[in-house]
């Protein structure tokens, strides 16, 4: 038995904590406001974001991070010359 390799469940255990946040802030919110707030509103939207990922199967709250190389703009050396035609008024 001692030979399983450990299941790394960082993940749950911050989203569970998220949630148990979440919900305590909504009920102080309720017992404070009286009235449906928008600071409620995204207590519970939070709430419900953590909950999703707390019962999916994959760690999303990991960061990722991708640099895409860009070239510098050359700069204009003359003035370009429009390619309108005038409108015709007679």
């Amino acid at each position: 038995m001692s030979d399983k390799p450990t299941i790394d469940t960082t993940w749950e255990l911050k989203w569970m904590r998220t949630v148990r946040k979440r919900a305590i802030n909504i009920l102080a919110r309720i017992e404070n406001d009286r009235k449906p707030t928008q600071e409620l509103h995204y207590e519970l939207r939070k709430a419900m974001e953590a909950f999703t990922y707390w019962n999916s199967d994959t760690a999303m709250w990991e960061k990722h991070q991708m640099i895409i190389p860009t070239t510098q703009p050359v700069p204009q050396t003359e003035i370009q010359e429009s390619e309108v035609n005038p409108v015709d008024t007679n």
